[in-house]
């Protein structure tokens, strides 16, 4: 019988028979490029030195990397007013080692087990309050962690369980604080909504108020010289507050380190974008500052 997903301190078991093991995970730890640790079963993990019998000889697999291209419809891009601009947009083509590939797919994989986990537990009452889960958003939690260095900054809004794994707190803490004990990441007392880590700023539980924020902590890198960015995120319901726009209008004026990202989801609460923007087409409304949509729930 294939056992449930359950998880210890300092590890997330993604075992899919009774004899598969899982590496460890030391939260903290800046492991290869995605400074957290591949979430791996080991037989996935020596499937590239697998032996493969094929009518009469063996062969061994040791593809190790490959290139990839990426249809032109990723992405779109919008052009600032002052004519700031990003240029031709990013590059369609590139390597990616199989480290990396299945790093990024056992990540998001691990995500998506924490978050199923966390539902059963609210539905068994032990977690409690707000319950604000990022089911279905792995791949843009995943790949915006690829792109970043472990220095650089991030700030969410309060569906964050999944960047907080991401930039290094273990699943049990996120788990502990999910149910308000004093071992979890904010000491029981954040909950959902108030999840924090190294050089993460938070779930923060005010719709929209992380934007100004961001943009604070983006002012402070350059006023210190650090050379790091500080990324702030927020979803489509907080893309009409006044505090979004003024921090635009700072972040240009200043020339800020900051990357303003808009998770549409589609809908704000139980609004539809279409019901609550009169341009939903968030990336065009930065004004001063550049914007490129990405095609949603894409790695790459």
């Amino acid at each position: 019988k294939t056992p449930r997903p359950h998880y210890q301190e300092g590890r997330q078991d993604a075992t899919e028979t009774s004899s598969a093991r899982a590496t460890s995970f030391v939260p903290g730890i800046p492991l290869y490029r995605l400074h957290s640790f591949p979430l791996l079963p080991l037989h996935l993990k020596t499937l590239s030195n697998s032996a493969v019998a094929t009518s009469g000889f063996r062969r061994q697999s040791t593809v190790t990397s490959a290139r990839f291209t990426l249809n032109s419809d990723v992405y779109k891009l919008h052009e600032g007013t002052t004519g700031a601009s990003l240029g031709s947009g990013p590059p369609l083509e590139g390597e990616i080692t199989r480290e990396e590939m299945t790093g990024m797919y056992s990540l998001m994989a691990a995500i998506r087990e924490l978050e199923t986990k966390a539902g059963d537990l609210y539905l068994e009452k032990i977690i409690r309050g707000f319950l604000h889960r990022c089911n279905g958003q792995e791949a843009s939690i995943v790949g915006l962690e690829s792109a970043l260095t472990p220095g650089d900054e991030l700030i969410t809004a309060y569906r964050c369980h999944g960047y907080t794994h991401t930039r290094g707190v273990s699943v049990k803490e996120i788990m502990a604080e999910l149910a308000g004990k004093a071992t979890g990441c904010s000491k029981g007392k954040g909950g959902s909504m108030h999840l924090y880590g190294p050089h993460y700023y938070g779930g923060n539980g005010i719709v929209g108020a992380q934007v100004p924020l961001g943009a604070g902590i983006a002012f402070t890198n350059k006023y210190n010289e650090t050379g790091k960015i500080c990324v702030t995120l927020y979803g489509d319901g907080a893309a009409n507050q006044g505090q979004v726009f003024e921090a635009y209008n700072m972040a240009a004026l200043w020339k800020l380190p900051c990357l303003f990202v808009c998770e549409n989801n589609l809908y704000g609460m139980g609004t539809s974008s279409t019901r609550s923007s009169a341009c939903p087409e968030y990336y065009t409304r930065g004004h001063y500052i550049p914007g490129i949509w990405v095609r949603r729930n894409n790695v790459g």
